[in-house]
């Protein structure tokens, strides 16, 4: 059957709800996707996605079936569109070919393995999975024995980027074992993530869950991360962001930066992080900074936080990476209300700020953060400005 011309639905039941709904639909097997795990269906994949995103229409749909395997990319899903709406609907899994792959990868160059820029309009949802494969580049990670797997590699690719998509939905799918971070959303407004399953081991490297940088209007929701890095990371840039009802763990957490690599000015701001259950993590609420940079973080929430023998709850550290330089982002206006649980490790809250009062009206309300077997925990306070409200424990020795 067919929507308009030139369109074909895979399907009676999807042709009738392409036709009800006037969407035009493009399968990717009807593209030439092979679907059978072995076969290399990234050009089906590209020639879906122009026809899809060069139809004329209210709104377009790619579609990717279910009960299949489509071994995919890097590849590269360029815009601006022809429909103010384009689905990409993920019902199958898609899987990146291993690092050892070389017709598949220019070590050095390939940052992404799926990659959409300029979509305006854009939805990625679906039951389906994207696999990473990530294990095949762990292990040739600079740091780690890759003896075996020939030369090592500096940095893997991030599984899905978003450049400059305003008006973005990312929902319900499956990220697994991403080469380095699982989804990195950069330089897009009106962005809503919800539903998400991401998942990587605790050991695996740089494997952030969502990263998001230089964007603004972005809510992340509902959604349950488990990797070897940030359950959600927010970078330099980035305004008017809310994490709310996340499941964190492995991992290392939600972090504010880290900012300011490089003596960079960094600029964070209207953050809200609310409603996170961290389970047998590195770090629950973290604010992380390098030495010597400049700029600010500033109007910064954590609302309704639970940990469960969490390494380090709660956390300001302004000496990433080193403990020398005195210049740092200013952070300001940081207010933690309703935080609860249990830490691994005797300190459970540690704020280190540089000198110079670069840390100041940082407000703690209602905290009780025990031991994991119920023994004493303490905190820790460099040059930070810090009014304390409610019932605290432990006791915050700032002035």
């Amino acid at each position: 059957m067919q929507c308009a011309a030139g369109i074909i639905c895979s399907g009676i039941l999807l042709a009738l709800a392409c036709c009800s709904a006037g969407e035009l639909v493009f399968d990717v097997v009807a593209h030439g996707a092979r679907g059978d795990g072995r076969t290399d269906d990234t050009k089906a994949f590209e020639a879906a996605w122009n026809a899809a995103c060069g139809a004329k229409g209210p709104s377009a749909v790619m579609v990717v079936p279910a009960q299949r395997s489509f071994l995919v990319g890097p590849v590269s899903f360029q815009g601006p569109c022809a429909s103010g709406r384009v689905t990409v609907q993920i019902q199958g899994t898609i899987r990146a070919p291993p690092s050892t792959a070389a017709s598949a990868w220019s070590m050095g160059t390939n940052l992404y393995w799926l990659m959409f820029n300029r979509v305006d309009g854009l939805r990625v949802t679906g039951n389906g999975v994207l696999d990473g494969s990530g294990q095949s580049w762990w292990v040739r990670r600079c740091h780690s024995d890759a003896s075996v797997a020939g030369a090592c590699v500096e940095s893997a690719p991030t599984a899905l980027k978003l450049v400059s998509c305003n008006n973005l939905e990312l929902s319900q799918f499956s990220s697994r074992n991403s080469p380095q971070m699982h989804i990195a959303i950069i330089e897009s407004s009106g962005v809503n993530v919800w539903g998400l399953n991401i998942a990587a081991p605790g050991n695996s490297p740089n494997t952030d869950g969502v990263h998001v940088e230089r964007s603004q209007g972005v809510q992340i929701t509902n959604s349950t991360i488990g990797t070897g890095d940030d359950c959600v990371s927010i970078s330099s840039g980035s305004r008017f962001v809310t994490v709310d009802g996340i499941q964190c763990g492995p991992g290392h957490g939600v972090s504010i930066g880290s900012l300011g690599k490089n003596g960079e000015t960094a600029a964070v701001e209207y953050i809200d992080v609310k409603n996170v259950y961290f389970t047998n993590t590195m770090n629950g609420a973290r604010i992380k900074t390098w030495e010597g940079a400049q700029g600010y973080a500033k109007s910064i929430s954590f609302t309704d936080i639970e940990f469960d023998n969490v390494d380090h709850p709660v956390i300001i550290d302004q000496f990433y990476r080193d403990r020398t330089l005195e210049l740092a982002v200013a952070i300001s206006n940081v207010t933690y209300t309703n935080l609860k649980g249990t830490s691994s490790l005797p300190t459970a809250v540690a704020f280190d700020c540089s000198g110079g009062g670069s840390c100041t009206d940082i407000h703690v309300n209602s905290v009780m953060i025990t031991r994991s077997g119920g023994q004493q925990t303490f905190a820790r306070c460099r040059n930070a400005r810090v009014s304390i409200s409610g019932q605290v424990y432990p006791e915050i020795p700032c002035h």
